[in-house]
């Protein structure tokens, strides 16, 4: 996955973090549901559903993740990996951009 986080690092269009704020808070019109609702108000995550803390996440990281969920080879939950997939590269990297503005990750 850090091979991957480099690489998509190195080719990952700049993202806008106030559009990445908008589809987190209230999804995208395609149906993408808000990241919050999984994540938390906070995007602490939910250890009750399995939704692991994402605010402060470095972009990279959001990016290679998003990358692998979309393509099945992180994790197994359906709704995440539907939700992966429908995002734009540009609105991948705008969610990474704007999880990345939170700070806090440890």
């Amino acid at each position: 996955l850090l091979a991957a986080a480099l690489l998509l690092g190195a080719a990952a269009p700049a993202g806008n973090a106030a559009r990445g704020r908008e589809i987190v808070t209230n999804g995208t019109a395609s149906g993408v549901l808000p990241c919050m609702v999984c994540h938390g108000a906070g995007l602490s995550g939910n250890p009750a559903i399995g939704s692991p803390k994402i605010a402060g996440l470095p972009e990279a990281t959001t990016m290679a993740a998003l990358a692998s969920i979309a393509s099945g080879k992180l994790g197994t939950n359906y709704v995440m990996r539907n939700i992966a997939r429908s995002l734009t590269p540009a609105e991948r990297a705008d969610v990474a951009a704007y999880l990345a503005g939170l700070g806090g990750a440890k």
